[in-house]
């Protein structure tokens, strides 16, 4: 089934261009009454999402990086946001990055989610709308969540070898292999 998350589309956005990978980082753990909590959980998620996106680039793909901050719980909003960058910088994926507490698996979980961008006729209307389709692709990390799990958690290296899954199933054109 198609994610109904839309936005008016007329065409790509950079046609000199191939297509790119929006890198989404979106935290989940909002806490209502501690301002430090969600700064911490905004902080990690914008480090993770960077390096993702930063290995992404290193292996020759072409990104539109989007941190979204655990305030952001207005989804339609934030997939309006999302179709608007890919529409701006034409690109065909999103790539989600998050770092979470699953507090009733007792599970800090590591996770990068992408989904196609697909166009879609417009029923209200003249033209096409981008939706953002199912997941196709999903590598996730699960670490027993205690006091000492931050300690443990090693990003940077997560985000090596999670990108390099990713880039192994959505590998670079060939035009932008040759440039590296």
């Amino acid at each position: 089934m198609l994610a109904v998350l839309s936005a008016l589309a007329a065409g790509p956005g950079v046609a000199s261009e191939p297509a790119c990978t929006v890198v989404v980082g979106h935290g989940r753990n909002l806490s209502l009454s501690d301002h430090e909590a969600n700064t911490a959980w905004n902080q990690l998620n914008n480090r993770f999402n960077a390096q993702v996106a930063g290995r992404l680039q290193e292996a020759g793909l072409r990104v539109v990086r989007l941190p979204l901050p655990v305030e952001s719980r207005d989804m339609p909003a934030n997939a309006t946001s999302i179709l608007d960058r890919a529409q701006d910088a034409g690109c065909d994926r999103v790539l989600e990055t998050t770092i979470f507490a699953d507090d009733a698996a007792r599970t800090l979980v590591v996770r990068l989610r992408g989904h196609p961008i697909r166009r879609v006729r417009n029923l209200a209307g003249d033209g096409a709308l981008l939706a953002i389709g199912e997941p196709d692709f999903s590598t996730q990390r699960d670490m027993t969540l205690d006091l000492r799990s931050f300690d443990r958690l090693a990003p940077d290296a997560l985000a090596r070898e999670m990108a390099a899954d990713f880039v192994r199933q959505h590998p670079p054109p060939p035009a932008a292999s040759a440039a590296r």
